[in-house]
């Protein structure tokens, strides 16, 4: 009796949730509001158990609901000619997610699930609005992505394989699908904001892209006007911090044992740094237009380029941990930096979570791999910005990096304690 009752609970949450995103662009004309949406995912529920004494009377109540739906679409249709169909399947997926609730686990599942459907209904001025800005050829090139993602990764051999056995084909491009798509993220976001808003919000998306574009085209925008100097600084100091968070989440999802001593340096770079470019927030010309040339992440072309040169770094940091030590992993993760850190990331989770490196070896190379990183994009500040942009660009930068190599010590310190310790 509990377990039903917890049921019926989630369930009539899961018709709320979706009902009230729908009550409110209900029109006079639509059949459904919060109370029949509840209704219908109650009736979802209660059909499944019903149906241990009657079979056939889940699929009964589904027919009747479909029936009771197409009427009321007809009668819309005909009042106003409003031929969308949004309600009317975000009810029949109301009623999907109630029955699901009375499945085993399932009540476990359905809030997930609900809570994406409402988010995609709610997001419905902005999804049009990106579909509106994407153009043939950034469609076109998504598709291609997909398809050899999805088509070729299931086919792909799920073992290690060549030089020092660090090579798995699956692996390798399952990272290139993770990590595109984080990008396209941003990038979906980016089109949907637009330039309109200003250069402090394309600051705050374009880190979750590229950083480093831009960081270009602020700089850019400062030699052209010194007047957006203070917004350009936000736009170029959050974008840079954003990159540390977007490390994190990455770590997170292929290796969370790294997190416990990773946040520390990471995320007291990324705070500082969005903390400093707070300071520059309030400026008159923080709206400014500005277009930051991003890259579809979905296109062929860098994928393999990120798949090329993660399969380098995976050989590169093997072969420096065997012949070199530490040292030699090190190096690659500040050389690897210089042109890409999500590659050296996963590198070293990878290699960590195999046990190939130790945590403390692999926690470091990434913190090296975003400083060099951010002296990259500090270079970019001073060679196409003013000197004035650069300047400053670098006594932000400096704060971050003198922290990060602070708190990387002391984690260094405290890790050789524990093993001592250990030992």
């Amino acid at each position: 009796m509990e377990s039903l009752i917890l049921r019926i609970l989630i369930s009539l949450g899961i018709g709320a949730l979706i009902g009230i995103e729908r009550e409110r662009r209900r029109k006079n004309s639509e059949f459904a509001g919060i109370r029949t949406f509840m209704l219908m995912a109650l009736l979802g529920t209660l059909s499944v158990y019903v149906s241990e004494v009657f079979p056939y009377f889940l699929i009964v109540a589904f027919i009747g609901l479909v029936a009771l739906i197409v009427a009321s679409y007809i009668m819309s249709t005909k009042d106003d000619g409003d031929i969308g169909l949004t309600s009317e399947v975000a009810a029949l997926l109301t009623f999907v997610l109630g029955a699901i609730c009375g499945w085993g686990d399932g009540y476990k599942l359905a809030p997930v699930v609900a809570i994406i459907i409402t988010v995609l209904l709610a997001l419905k001025k902005y999804l049009h609005l990106f579909a509106r800005r994407i153009s043939e050829r950034e469609m076109i090139d998504t598709l291609k992505f997909l398809v050899v993602a999805f088509v070729i990764l299931p086919l792909l051999p799920n073992t290690y394989m060549g030089p020092f056995n660090v090579f798995n084909p699956y692996q390798i491009w399952l990272m290139v699908v993770f990590i595109s798509g984080i990008s396209y993220a941003g990038y979906i976001a980016m089109k949907i904001i637009g330039p309109e808003r200003g250069l402090s919000i394309t600051g705050i998306i374009g880190g979750l892209v590229s950083s480093t574009a831009v960081v270009t085209a602020m700089a850019g925008r400062v030699k052209e006007s010194e007047g957006v100097m203070r917004a350009a600084l936000f736009a170029s100091v959050v974008a840079s911090s954003m990159m540390f968070f977007r490390i994190l989440f990455e770590v997170m999802v292929i290796n969370p044992g790294l997190l416990t001593f990773l946040s520390l340096p990471l995320f007291t770079m990324g705070i500082i740094g969005i903390a400093l470019g707070l300071g520059l927030l309030r400026s008159p010309n923080a709206n400014v237009k500005s277009e930051v040339k991003l890259k579809n992440p979905f296109s062929l072309k860098p994928a393999f380029i990120f798949g090329a040169l993660f399969m380098v770094i995976l050989f590169a940091a093997k072969a420096a941990n065997i012949y070199i030590g530490n040292m030699g992993v090190y190096l690659a993760g500040l050389i690897s930096g210089i042109a890409d850190v999500d590659a050296i990331t996963v590198s070293m989770a990878i290699l960590s979570r195999n046990n190939i490196i130790s945590p403390y070896t692999a926690i470091t190379t990434i913190t090296l791999a975003s400083i060099s990183n951010t002296l990259v994009k500090l270079g970019i500040a001073l060679l196409f910005g003013t000197k004035n942009f650069g300047k400053k660009i670098g006594m932000i930068f400096a704060t971050m990096i003198l922290a990060g190599l602070i708190i990387i010590v002391l984690v260094g310190l405290h890790y050789q304690g524990v093993m001592i310790l250990s030992w």
